[in-house]
């Protein structure tokens, strides 16, 4: 059994076609760790799971940069797990407490969530029910990158689900609270869905977002994962004090239309890349001890000094820095560039309670929207994508309003 101390939610900011969108700064790992802060604000996991079927690089690793967002140490164990809604239920059944497991998905259905589990009776408990893997390959993606579709409803209502329910519940009328990866009609008859709550669409962060759900409404019961013809269960029981409950879900607006300009764009340095990686990311401040000539001011990014007496001052002790500020002064760039949207935004951010100012390139508004003097928030997102190989940074979301999260 896993007990739930508490869970983060995230929601891209943006629809199109009536439907949430990503960003095109936005993937699987910049939501994931949008999630995880969620749920863990003060970083206290011990180890992280993500699980997923849109990791953005299935060779190299998404795990550094899913730590130095989460402001984890790097010495933190990571796993990284394909898969969908049954595998992240999996994962949290397995989670030994202090584990933060994150599901994201950046492709039909954008969006991550995150439960972060605790010590025996904190929060709400959760205990395997049964799990059962078949295989009814429906959707295919093949090594490299096809997918196959072979789309049959009837097909996936009766083998798919519920002969596999058939066979994890043979006896008995049991009580179910959510269903995520279909609907609750489509369940065997011999459950009883009256007032569980549903999430359709086939997903990994879905039967996260269901759980918190149930949680909120005080409801027990099974909790169900299905995945093509492969299906997990849980029975959720509410603790005496309920997990807490954060959900970074902005309301969603219009996709803004923007163009790339056609030819070669910034060609990517892995040297260059490695040296940048833990200043650009870790979002730290190097603070020097009194030397002669040495600003003692927070230093952002990071890096070497040189005192007045000509010695380069290397000794310094890093320092978080605050994920909230205001717009100092912005501007709007149209002329277009190679590989990148345009037109963007571009603010200097004076953070709060610090005298450190950065240059942040804007996030979640649409270009020129942001006003001097805006609050909002520091966020991880991809800043480019340089030969295939995502660049992360971060960004400056003016107006967000966290729903219970911490920046």
């Amino acid at each position: 059994m896993t007990w739930i101390r508490s869970i983060g939610t995230y929601l891209p900011p943006w629809q199109h076609a009536g439907r949430r969108a990503a960003g095109l700064d936005e993937d699987g790992l910049t939501m994931a760790v949008a999630a995880g802060r969620a749920a863990d604000p003060d970083a206290t996991a011990r180890r992280v799971v993500m699980v997923s079927r849109n990791f953005p690089l299935l060779e190299g690793g998404n795990g550094a940069v899913l730590l130095a967002g989460l402001s984890l140490g790097a010495g933190c164990p990571v796993s990284e797990v394909l898969g969908g809604g049954p595998a992240a239920l999996d994962q949290i059944l397995a989670a030994a407490p202090h584990t933060l497991v994150i599901a994201a998905d950046s492709a039909t259905t954008p969006g991550a969530a995150a439960v972060l589990t605790g010590a025996p009776g904190e929060g709400a408990e959760l205990t395997e029910a049964g799990r059962r893997t078949r295989s009814l390959p429906l959707v295919a993606r093949r090594d490299d990158g096809s997918r196959y579709e072979y789309l049959d409803p009837r097909l996936q209502r009766e083998i798919g689900v519920r002969s596999t329910l058939a066979g994890l519940f043979p006896d008995g009328r049991l009580s179910v609270a959510a269903v995520a990866g279909t609907s609750a009609a489509q369940l065997d008859g011999r459950l009883e869905t009256t007032g569980a709550i549903e999430d359709p669409t086939t997903s990994a962060s879905g039967v996260i977002r269901l759980i918190a759900d149930a949680i909120d409404a005080r409801t027990s019961g099974l909790v169900i994962a299905v995945e093509q013809s492969t299906v997990g269960a849980a029975v959720l029981t509410a603790g005496d004090t309920p997990p807490r409950v954060a959900r970074d879900e902005a309301p969603a607006r219009e996709l803004p239309a923007v163009r790339i300009d056609e030819g070669d764009g910034i060609p990517i340095s892995l040297a260059a890349y490695a040296r940048a990686f833990e200043p650009k990311l870790r979002w730290e401040a190097a603070i020097f001890e009194e030397i002669p000539g040495v600003d003692a001011m927070p230093q952002f990014p990071p890096r070497t000094r040189v005192g007045d007496a000509g010695q380069l001052a290397t000794d310094y002790r890093l320092t978080p820095l605050p994920r909230t500020g205001t717009i100092y002064t912005h501007t709007t760039i149209r002329i277009p560039v190679p590989d990148l949207p345009s037109p963007y935004s571009i603010a200097v951010i004076q953070l709060d309670d610090s005298p450190v100012r950065v240059l942040l390139k804007l996030t979640g508004v649409s270009p020129g929207e942001a006003t001097i003097g805006q609050a909002g928030s520091v966020v991880l997102r991809k800043i480019a994508d340089r030969c295939g190989i995502p660049d992360y940074g971060y960004a400056f979301w003016p107006g967000r309003t966290l729903q219970g999260v911490q920046a």
